[in-house]
């Protein structure tokens, strides 16, 4: 296949050479330099150290956007592989050095099409998705302030749909994601008077029992939403019963209206806790990363393009939401597009984003080719 030799080596040295949310410095100039090459004009420091590749084709038409992430994670690297992180305690353990590489060879395809292409392809290289930071950074410095696509395509590895295979679904894919802070506040004493205290820890424990009964009573289960706890601080010592408890935890939800209801949920629930025990509560909440929605519109026309182009490719259209975070979903915000999944999961593989030992195979780089380029060739061809 054309370009799947360019591909790997691309996959392999940046996979060689991770770097975290908003240190992409090496990874933004190698990229620079391969859209450079590719005759792309290149913006860099786009958000931070985003990159930015515009190729204007053969003939006037539309604009088509291409994005994929490019920092890598905290996880030290455990696959053996001659191509593993040179850097302990970095790894690109979610795949986006595999994100890089299959765009880059979308762009090498239409530079070496590009007379027979119309319009403009736009290529994004966006930095700390995992933070969920970079493409609201991007947009806030004006990316789509002089040259607005028409179409907007993201791309992800997904280890739960198999090798050789696509995902792509309509409507909401990821989930909000929120995080929350409460402040349990009493008064502390001795463990063997506790009459004598207003208890916090009784009240956080009262609070979270209440907002897991409210969660499951009160949720639509047509629509998934979830609520975690992680974090619980409060006391300095097994018989002192502490003045303050501190909870933190996360909401997911994919409708705003389920967001609002959960928030409201959490006020009841930490505020019953708190009066049964005679104490205070304060809640923080943080509204995180919306969800993505996928464009209905444009996930019929790509179904179309597939069917037509690489009917081969089984495509899976239905139970692939999930409850995570993608910040893509800012993009999708200003411009109809979707989110397309990419199958990396092989029997007797590790087949677990963020996992020490995830690799991404060379299959999944080919099939991304695959879709990459027949959407290319299905909104940037020539007109007859």
């Amino acid at each position: 296949m054309p370009n799947l030799q360019y591909m790997q080596r691309i996959y392999e040295t940046l996979h060689a050479h991770p770097e975290l949310s908003e240190e992409e410095v090496w990874t933004a100039d190698f990229i620079s330099g391969e859209l450079t090459r590719l005759g792309f004009t290149v913006r860099t420091n786009v958000g931070g150290t985003g990159v930015v590749g515009i190729l204007e084709l053969a003939d006037r038409g539309q604009t088509l956007a291409l994005r994929c992430d490019m920092d890598a994670l905290p996880v030290h690297e455990d696959t053996g592989a001659s191509y593993a992180s040179k850097y302990p305690g970095v790894m690109h353990a979610c795949g986006h050095d595999s994100h890089m590489a299959t765009v880059l060879g979308a762009c090498a395809y239409a530079s070496q099409n590009k007379e027979r292409l119309a319009g403009t392809l736009m290529a994004i290289f966006q930095p700390a998705e995992e933070t969920v930071v970079g493409a609201k950074a991007m947009l806030d410095q004006g990316l789509f302030s002089k040259h607005k696509p028409d179409h907007f395509i993201g791309i992800h590895n997904w280890p739960s749909l198999p090798v050789g295979s696509i995902g792509l679904q309509e409507g909401p894919i990821t989930a909000f994601s929120d995080r929350f802070k409460v402040t349990f506040v009493g008064e502390g004493g001795h463990g063997a008077f506790p009459h004598k205290t207003i208890d916090s820890i009784a009240m956080a424990t009262a609070g979270i029992q209440n907002a897991f009964a409210l969660a499951q009573r009160r949720a639509n289960a047509s629509f998934p939403q979830i609520l975690s706890f992680g974090m619980i601080k409060g006391g300095t010592s097994f018989n002192v019963i502490p003045p303050k408890v501190e909870v933190e935890g996360t909401v997911r939800t994919i409708r705003q209206e389920d967001q609002e209801t959960m928030i409201d949920n959490l006020h009841q629930a930490f505020g019953a806790g708190a009066h049964l025990h005679g104490g205070s509560y304060t809640l923080e909440y943080s509204k995180g990363v919306p969800a993505v929605v996928n464009d209905a519109t444009c996930v019929n026309e790509l179904s179309e393009i597939f069917s037509a182009k690489i009917p081969e490719i089984p495509v899976v259209t239905q139970g692939l939401a999930s409850l995570i975070g993608e910040d893509v979903a800012y993009f999708l915000q200003e411009v109809p597009g979707a989110l397309l999944l990419i199958g990396s999961g092989q029997e007797g593989a590790i087949n677990e984003l963020h996992h020490p030992a995830f690799l991404v195979p060379t299959q999944t780089l080919e099939t991304g080719y695959k879709a990459l380029t027949s959407i290319v060739e299905g909104y940037l061809s020539c007109l007859d």
